[in-house]
């Protein structure tokens, strides 16, 4: 058998933050493509449970995007998607 990565094989669970219902109301509702695609990744974590590849593949996203994008949402709750990124960071007052 060909040596595959883990992540080829490797399904992912969600921390219970929010329901289904709520997670498509901040899929409709959250400004932004990039938000978007977050939010696309932990709707199809919990209704097609699947490997990381596929997700990624399915999403137009890399593995460790994915991976990246469940984990900060188990660590951090949903939260961690409403962050305004528009601000720029180096702002001297």
């Amino acid at each position: 058998m060909e040596n595959r990565g883990r992540a080829e094989f490797q399904t992912v669970t969600l921390e219970d933050h929010l329901s289904l219902d709520e997670i498509k109301i901040k899929m409709q509702t959250r400004p932004g493509f990039l938000t978007m695609q977050k939010w696309l990744v932990i709707y199809n974590v919990i209704v097609h449970p699947r490997p990381l590849s596929q997700i990624a593949m399915h999403t137009g996203l890399s593995e460790a995007t994915v991976y990246r994008i469940v984990s900060d949402y188990n660590r951090l709750g949903p939260e961690t998607f409403d962050i305004n990124r528009t601000k720029p960071c180096n702002v001297v007052s």
